[in-house]
């Protein structure tokens, strides 16, 4: 695996030292535990169940704040691009992403859609959701049909065959032969249209489109979108649901909502309702699916299974079950972030010197598992902050007595 450049080295190590979150790329320079559980996931499902099979699939992610769930999450994404697949990465909450309101899912992730992307797009920035999709796809496609209106529907044709919302498919071809046209208005309209930014009635008669996504077609607009994608050559969909902040206090009638469309998205996949497409839902625990309600007793059976090396049909993905002893995982994650760190800013420390800090570090974060932060989150800032201390000569300036070197942790 080669070394990041000097300006991806600095993004990581920016990120995580300000806020102890992974960066969107160069994950791999710095993960650590996970790559067994990551190969199963790419070839026994992304490369063939999902993709060559047309299966479809849902994963819980198990993690306590600050655990690994993003980095896990991204790191799937990375995944998933390389084997061309479309990813939307979700992050809910209970204003944006109530997922007891599925028409604001579908929007969130149609809002959120990105095709493969390359790691200088992620460093400068880029376009997400279906519109940008819709123009990247559009532009390749104008060449094959020579500038006429005709080819263009006959291709559209054979394209939104399989597609089965009907308001869903007339949406996408006047968006494309908007883009075609270059008529700016009206791709608006519809891209409006098509990530639940609102609904005239009489705007949209004109194109046979007449309702929008609500909460009882919204499950039907979701499988029209992965239809669409594999009809337009992307291997499928990759959603990431990742639980990023705590979830507010919810109404009993919310949470029973949330519980049965999440059953429902679970039981879909089982029947194969969204084919080619991967779901994976991430939490800090499995607090929230106990209760009373026969609602919570289904889940929990859905969710029984442990996913691991040797049951990759497992469903539940824990990410403390990383395989090896947690402290040497932290302490091989510090010695490759201080990799990292020195081709950042063009700076050699004294390993040796760093090494016993770094362990103390890593048994001082281990020992808080379980506190509101985890235990990565903690040791990851505390590294960075280390190495910052180091290259200012500033080490001396630490109490030694306290563990990593001088109270790193909070």
């Amino acid at each position: 695996m080669s070394a990041p450049s000097r300006r991806w080295a600095r993004r990581i190590i920016e990120v995580l030292g300000a806020h102890g979150i992974p960066p969107e790329s160069g994950l791999q320079h710095f993960s650590v535990g996970l790559d067994p559980w990551l190969k199963v996931l790419e070839n026994d499902y992304l490369r063939t169940f999902i993709g060559e099979d047309g299966g479809a699939a849902f994963k819980l992610v198990v993690g306590a704040y600050g655990g690994g769930k993003t980095h896990f999450l991204y790191t799937v994404r990375e995944l998933a691009w390389r084997q061309g697949y479309a990813v939307a990465y979700v992050p809910l909450s209970g204003d944006e992403t109530p997922f007891h309101r599925m028409e604001l899912v579908y929007a969130s992730v149609a809002r959120s859609l990105t095709g493969p992307r390359s790691e200088e797009q992620l460093f400068s920035g880029y376009e997400k959701g279906l519109g940008a999709l819709l123009a990247e796809w559009t532009a390749e496609l104008l060449p094959r049909t020579g500038g006429e209106p005709g080819a263009l529907d006959g291709i559209l044709d054979g394209v939104l065959d399989g597609v089965e919302n009907v308001n869903f498919s007339r949406a996408l071809r006047a968006a494309i032969h908007a883009l075609a046209r270059r008529d700016a208005a009206t791709f608006e309209r519809m891209k409006g249209w098509l990530t639940v930014q609102g609904f005239d009635r009489l705007a949209f008669r004109d194109h046979g489109i007449l309702r929008s996504v609500d909460r009882s077609n919204a499950f039907s607009v979701l499988r029209s979108l992965v239809q669409f994608l594999r009809a337009a050559g992307y291997t499928g969909l990759v959603v990431l649901f990742d639980e990023a902040e705590v979830v507010p206090s919810m109404s009993s009638r919310d949470r029973q909502h949330l519980l049965a469309n999440l059953r429902e998205l679970i039981d879909s996949c089982g029947h194969n309702e969204f084919r080619g497409t991967m779901f994976f839902y991430a939490v800090p625990d499995y607090g929230f699916f106990e209760g009373r309600l026969n609602v919570y007793e289904a889940l929990r059976q859905r969710l029984s299974s442990v996913f691991e090396f040797d049951n990759p049909t497992g469903v539940a993905i824990e990410l403390e079950r990383t395989a090896g002893d947690p402290q040497e995982a932290l302490e091989d994650i510090g010695g490759r972030l201080y990799d990292i760190y020195c081709t950042a800013y063009g700076w050699t420390g004294d390993r040796d010197v760093l090494v016993p800090r770094l362990q103390a570090l890593a048994r001082d974060a281990w020992q808080r598992r379980g506190g509101d932060i985890g235990y990565k989150r903690l040791f990851v800032k505390g590294a960075v902050r280390l190495f910052h201390a180091a290259r200012a000569g500033r080490l001396d300036a630490l109490d030694d007595e306290e563990p990593g070197g001088g109270g790193l942790l909070p």
